[in-house]
């Protein structure tokens, strides 16, 4: 049999009503809706907002309505630090995400501009499968992004360089400055096809006309700033004419590059002890790869706890589209029972991903985790929707959701194996622009 037939959903639907149970879910479901009716609050009750290791709260940040999780999650891995080079109290101190998010966005269309100039056999029908010149000046990204960034151009104190409208609510900026970049890749194609030969100038002016929109949205960039501000003694301190990386070289001490990508990503066409590299990937041009070595999830468990221990917060990405409860602030793998609502087998995360399914969604940092017996019970996670969010800003992380969704963790070197640090010698294999991570 091929086709559905009325016979065939005539005989479906007497099963149906032979199961008296089915119907009144299903007026429950179609009163309140699928998760409200699935929501298992055994879990809910006995997930606790206790942990045995936890970092000092800091402040939290509200990304509104943007994409930039991970420019905020690599924010909230070094806040703390600065804050405390400077003396500051940590529950209040901010640095600008406005700042890297402007530079973000110029340097991608920088990235865009040299694919197409440097590439003298153009197909537009490969190219246009990359990806890149479909979403080159998204909002979305990686760790390897914001440690471009800040290597690159530095930090500054939030006071500098605020949020403004445009970057709270980013979706118009974006797409005005998405349509802006693809008109430029098809005047560059074109001039390519003539034979022109002054790219350089050509792309300057396309640049330039870049920096005076965002300029235009987000505000001028900071090249050299004062900083007045009162340390924790009482003291009124002034920075006078730094630069942002000056900034960041004297107030910034974790190393940034010491830090990689540790993933599991155990979906068909991956392999553990495994170092891999996302194809046509990257915000500042041949200096931003995305890359992970593979590794079985303990690994990934093993190494978050040793940096809670020492008492450095986890910067990670995984896929938020299931399973968390936003109000309660809960994630855990089995928070909506549809196995027994809907007589069905969920997803494995092998299946899941294999099926691109679940992917790097959102980006986050683990600030805590509790341990009994030597097992991994829960995880404490800093979110960067404000604080009036889940429990005053964080979610508390079943360890069976980190099992099943979380895709990477960032890692300092230090804590790796010699063995599990060999890897990292290895040539990198590339993988598709879309598949997910």
């Amino acid at each position: 049999m091929k086709d559905l037939n009325s016979k065939l959903l005539n005989k479906f639907d007497n099963l149906y009503k032979q199961e008296k149970s089915n119907k009144i879910l299903e007026n429950a479901i179609k009163n309140v809706g699928i998760n409200k009716v699935c929501l298992n609050n055994e879990i809910v009750n006995k997930t606790r907002n206790i942990f045995s290791i936890e970092l000092p709260k800091s402040k939290i940040y509200n990304q509104e309505e943007s994409e930039r999780c991970w420019i905020h999650a690599g924010i909230n891995l070094i806040k703390n630090n600065v804050a405390k080079n400077l003396n500051i109290e940590e529950s209040e101190y901010a640095l600008s995400v406005n700042y890297l998010a402007f530079l973000d966005k110029l340097e991608k269309s920088n990235t865009i501009y040299n694919r197409i100039i440097e590439n003298d056999d153009f197909n537009y029908e490969e190219e246009i499968k990359k990806d890149y010149l479909k979403f080159g000046v998204y909002e979305g990204g990686y760790f390897e992004y914001f440690r471009s960034l800040v290597n690159k151009y530095g930090i500054v104190p939030e006071l500098v360089m605020p949020d403004v409208k445009c970057s709270k609510v980013s979706r118009d900026l974006t797409r005005i400055l998405s349509d802006k970049v693809k008109k430029d890749v098809f005047k560059l194609i074109k001039l390519k096809k003539e034979k022109r030969n002054n790219f350089d100038e050509i792309k300057e002016g396309m640049l330039k006309e870049n920096y005076n929109l965002l300029a235009k949205c987000l505000g001028e960039l900071p090249f050299t700033f004062d900083y007045e501000y009162k340390d924790k003694d009482g003291k009124c301190r002034k920075i006078t004419n730094i630069t942002p990386k000056e900034f960041a070289d004297k107030y910034l001490t974790i190393e940034l590059n010491n830090l990689i990508g540790v993933a599991n990503v155990p979906m068909y066409n991956k392999e553990y002890n495994k170092l891999y590299r996302k194809n046509y990937t990257e915000n500042v041009y041949a200096n931003s790869y995305v890359e992970f070595i593979n590794m079985p999830i303990e690994v990934l468990k093993n190494l978050a706890i040793r940096h809670l221990k020492d008492g450095i917060p986890v910067y990670f990405g995984c896929d938020m589209k299931k399973m968390r409860e936003n109000d309660l602030g809960v994630m855990d793998s089995e928070l909506y029972n549809y196995k027994d609502a809907f007589n069905i087998e969920l997803l494995s995360k092998e299946e899941a991903l294999s099926m691109y399914d679940i992917d790097f969604q959102h980006v986050m940092l683990i600030t805590g985790v509790h341990i009994e017996n030597e097992k991994v019970i829960r995880w404490k996670i800093e979110d960067s929707y404000g604080d009036k969010v889940h429990k005053d800003g964080y979610y508390i992380m079943n360890d069976n959701f980190f099992e099943d969704f979380v895709i990477e963790v960032i890692i300092d070197k230090k804590y790796l194996s010699k063995e599990q640090l060999e890897i990292l010698n290895q040539e990198p294999i590339l993988f598709d622009v879309t598949e997910p991570f």
